[in-house]
């Protein structure tokens, strides 16, 4: 899991504290819960020094029936909403790094009576470089005038 999907789960249990599923659903799931799968992702460029990587991330809300489910995702993305779409960016340890994670997009829909909240976001990487050796000394030899053959370093 990446440090940003596991700073969603993180913000997201926050909000709404019940158990938290990572791996598999089991067959007698705890309810309420959450299930946080593998994000989606694609690429673009970007810069001429970064690429953007584009994640989707569907997270599972279980709850004693469909109405429960959705009030809970929708308290969820209401509150990303209203906290200008800024999720805290946060180490493995929990602590916050003082960076954030904007989210683009929030999208909660109920199906076979489990609410989904669909959450994107966009992340940015530079590109791998050649380490180029450092320029230490530089001189350059300047004619001062037209045609008069002075020339100075500098």
């Amino acid at each position: 899991m990446n440090q940003e999907v596991g700073s969603i789960m993180g913000y997201f249990y926050q909000i709404f504290p019940c158990k938290v599923y990572t791996k598999e659903v089991p067959t007698n799931i705890e309810t309420p819960s959450m299930y946080f799968p593998a994000s989606n992702d694609f690429d673009g460029s970007d810069t001429t020094t970064t690429f953007k990587t584009t994640y989707s991330l569907s997270v599972k809300l279980f709850h004693k029936d469909a109405v429960q489910a959705k009030d809970a995702a929708e308290l969820i993305s209401n509150t990303v909403r209203r906290k200008r779409y800024l999720i805290p960016l946060l180490n493995a340890d929990g602590s916050v790094t003082g960076d954030y994670i904007r989210i683009n997009r929030t999208e909660t829909r109920v199906t076979d009576g489990v609410a989904n909240i669909i959450v994107t976001w966009d992340s940015r990487y530079y590109y791998d470089r050649e380490k180029a050796n450092e320029l230490k000394d530089f001189f350059l030899n300047v004619k001062e005038g037209h045609g008069s053959g002075k020339t100075t370093n500098k």
